[in-house]
């Protein structure tokens, strides 16, 4: 079996564990990717680097150098009601921009010869090779933020990948979503699958061990963290007015946010601690709260720890996408990145509604079929398809 996943950590934490499965069922796995897609073979899986040094974050700089509209419609999703349309479109220009990588992935398929491709939404790579090779080509999705009919969108944006090598979409076409029912509409014919948390591996520092877990607190601790990518502008803001506000809250505070700069604040309160890199779900097992970006990773981490969230209301890349569906659960809080401070935060922290909607949640996803069920319906698949599932 092929994995193709798109070059960034937050494409491919949500296939680790559907990698880890497919392993433990027999299966010989491949993943083809690049820059931070490459964590899966961190992860146990063996990985093609199909474009040595290639990160998301460079091909989004690429595209804005040759397509600033693309960009700026992108970043302002909040105001775009064909916010699907315009994913579709920028994904497409990026692959343009990065040919020798889309060929490097569709020859690696070829020569690996793969039943089934399970890839990362949007990356039209995967579905030409499928069609090329006449296999079944299932995207797992990130959870919250879905690509509905991406293939069809796709095959409509990057037409001229099709067209180049004279294919059209996979005959069979398959979905994986790790969205809990309650917290969106799922497709009627998609597999449903339980999200495992994954956020990197590595050794834990002993000194990291002893604060995070090895000396319990009976104060309130809040987590806060914004990806792996670059952040949102807006985020020093948000730091700033956490970091103003930790001397008057009885609270102990844990940046986890290596990608911002926390120079500009000069020394912190004695109440607030940066680690830098943290592994998040070593964080939320023992926060009280957590403060993120709005990415899916952080959205579950958070739920399949039981905690409320609050996610500083950031536009772009489907961030409000997953506000609405935090907020109309009732396991989170959205407000502006200026009004989180001291009295959003007390007031999430006394919400024992939002608790027990986190923990009903966290329950339902753990009732949802395993990845390794959707390991067995995947061999399930390829034998209807005629392949040998090996």
């Amino acid at each position: 079996m092929l994995m193709m996943i798109s070059p960034g950590a937050g494409h491919t934490y949500p296939m680790v564990p559907l990698g880890w499965a497919l392993q433990m069922a027999g299966h010989d796995v491949l993943v083809a990717s690049c820059g931070p897609g490459l964590m899966m073979g961190e992860a146990g899986v063996r990985c093609v680097d199909v474009a040595p040094g290639l990160s998301l974050t460079q091909m989004q700089g690429k595209l804005a150098q040759h397509r600033p509209d693309v960009i700026a419609r992108l970043n302002n999703d909040a105001l775009d009601p064909d916010y699907h349309e315009t994913i579709g479109m920028a994904v497409a220009g990026a692959l343009r921009l990065q040919p020798d990588m889309v060929e490097a992935m569709i020859r690696t398929a070829e020569e690996w010869r793969p039943d089934v491709i399970v890839y990362s939404p949007l990356l039209t790579p995967a579905l030409v090779a499928a069609a090329k090779l006449g296999v079944p080509a299932v995207r797992n999705e990130f959870g919250l933020v879905r690509t509905d009919d991406s293939p069809q969108l796709m095959r409509e944006m990057h037409s001229d990948l099709f067209e180049a090598h004279g294919v059209e979409l996979p005959e069979v076409l398959a979905t994986i979503d790790i969205t809990p029912p309650s917290m969106g509409a799922i497709e009627p014919d998609s597999w449903l699958m339980g999200t495992i948390p994954f956020n990197g591996g590595g050794v834990l520092p002993r000194e990291t061990y002893d604060y995070l877990i090895g000396a319990r607190r009976d104060t309130p601790r809040i987590a806060v963290t914004f990806g792996s990518g670059p952040p949102p502008v807006e985020t020093a803001r948000v730091v700033q007015n956490v970091v103003a506000a930790a001397p008057d809250m009885d609270a102990e505070f844990v940046l986890a946010a290596p990608n911002v700069d926390l120079e500009s604040l000069g020394t912190l309160p004695d109440n607030v601690t940066s680690l830098g890199w943290a592994p998040l779900v070593s964080l939320m097992s023992c926060s009280s709260l957590v403060i993120h970006h709005g990415g899916p990773g952080s959205a579950f981490g958070a739920i399949m720890s039981g905690l409320p969230q609050i996610i500083p209301e950031f536009g772009g890349l489907g961030r409000p996408l997953i506000m609405d569906a935090v907020v109309n659960r009732g396991v989170g809080a959205t407000a502006p990145p200026e009004e989180v401070g001291r009295e959003l935060l007390e007031s999430v922290l006394a919400d024992d509604k939002m608790k027990t909607a986190a923990q009903e949640v966290r329950e339902e996803i753990r009732g949802l079929p395993t990845p390794l069920d959707i390991a067995g319906r995947l061999t399930d698949l390829v034998e209807r398809s005629g392949g040998r599932a090996g």
